[in-house]
């Protein structure tokens, strides 16, 4: 048998953050940076046991046959009445999709504003679930440069120019991988190029609820005068990943459209929305985003301590107001493959800047470490072996 598949298929690169969890599995006492896991201690798991017998309490059939197709109403109406009365979000012309994670809104929005050959934008270092989801459909994924303030305007503005250009997929808010987030001025210049070449604005926002350092920041959503941004959030790294659930609010135009493929996806889990609203009106959200935003704090406070007392003084360490990950960038004469490799073979995976690279010619140099999922001991003891791997490397 010979199998053919179409040359979008033929663009799909390696994952190498996988490939870092999967040699660890190999080696005693392995501690992996490499997943973005929320900590187990933010799940609040009495409260979510007490949720799904509640729900399976009231009505099983409601759980266990099919239900209606937008979801479930409760969680609909608690997302709306928080975006808009809390977040500033226009409350007319727009609409909610429910998603089982907001990581499926990836696929959905490109399979939804794409045709073969269209340019999607994004950060030349950027979560790759989303470049891949543009390539599955013949997209084709272009990096944009970007500094500590994120994506660089002028720098959109020339590639926009193409004229080719379909939407701009940023995550402003603790960045996947590098931990930026993007500044006020920015966002506005950023809106003010999508405005003047048509672009839609995917506006990521996944970690932008964890802040624990800084102050937070109007979202593109919240300054969406022409009806260009299209917002995803999630209930997977506040409340718990496994249950899956999240969401898109897109222009009532936009969102017509996106129901319409999503059709062909079929039903999303009701019992997992079931769950996540029962225990979103048993709950004060606020003080819980608060508890656990003080557990990534103490984390990543340890990690980024950790990594200025023992990595080289020749690297240069982002450490983020929130979310999950420290970016750490290693001189450019050194090889990041070196040290990655040293660093697995030491024990301690961490993951390559050419694994979010959108150009696969311009890699990077550097590395994400996830600070989230580890408990305060195997983050200590990982961060000392892996700042002595720079150390070898960098101080020669």
């Amino acid at each position: 048998m010979t199998y053919r598949f179409p040359e979008k298929l033929q663009r799909t690169s390696r994952n190498l953050i996988l490939e870092v969890v999967e040699r660890g599995r190999s080696i005693p006492g392995f501690i992996s940076f490499a997943m973005g896991n929320p900590a187990m201690e933010t799940i609040p798991v009495e409260l979510m046991r007490e949720c799904v017998q509640e729900a399976f309490a009231d009505d099983p059939m409601a759980v266990l046959q099919y239900g209606p197709m937008v979801g479930e109403k409760a969680l609909i109406d608690w997302i709306r009445n928080r975006l808009v009365n809390q977040k500033g979000f226009p409350a007319e012309g727009n609409q909610i999709i429910l998603l089982s994670g907001s990581g499926k809104g990836l696929g959905l929005v490109p399979r939804t504003l794409c045709g073969e050959g269209d340019e999607a934008y994004c950060d030349q270092f950027c979560f790759p679930n989303a470049t891949a989801s543009m390539m599955n459909v013949g997209a084709v994924p272009v990096g944009i440069p970007m500094d500590d303030e994120g994506m660089i305007p002028e720098a959109l503005e020339a590639k926009a120019k193409s004229g080719k250009g379909t939407y701009v997929y940023l995550i402003p808010n603790f960045h996947n991988p590098m931990g930026t987030t993007i500044s006020g001025r920015r966002r506005k210049e950023l809106y003010e190029v999508a405005s003047k070449y048509d672009l839609m604005i995917y506006e990521d926002d996944p970690y932008g609820e964890i802040r624990f350092a800084g102050e937070a920041l109007p979202s593109f959503k919240s300054m969406d005068t022409d009806g260009r941004v299209i917002y995803a959030g999630s209930f997977s790294k506040t409340l718990s990943a496994g249950l899956r659930a999240g969401y898109l609010y897109a222009p009532d135009a936009v969102a017509k459209k996106l129901a319409a493929v999503k059709v062909a996806d079929g039903q999303e889990p009701l019992l997992n929305q079931k769950i996540i609203a029962k225990c979103l009106a048993k709950m004060d959200y606020d003080e819980h985003l608060w508890s656990i935003s003080q557990v990534y704090g103490r984390k990543c406070k340890l990690m980024a301590e950790g990594l200025q007392r023992y990595c080289s003084e020749r690297c240069r360490i982002l450490v983020p107001e929130g979310g999950m990950f420290v970016w750490v960038e290693l001189p450019e004469d050194i090889s990041v493959d070196d040290v990655s490799e040293a660093s697995i073979n030491a024990g301690v995976g961490v993951v390559k800047s050419a694994a979010f690279a959108v150009d696969p010619g311009c890699p990077g140099n550097a590395l994400r470490l996830n600070f989230s999922a580890l408990p305060d001991e195997q983050i200590a003891k990982g961060v000392e072996i892996f700042g002595r791997v720079t150390r070898e490397f960098c101080d020669k």
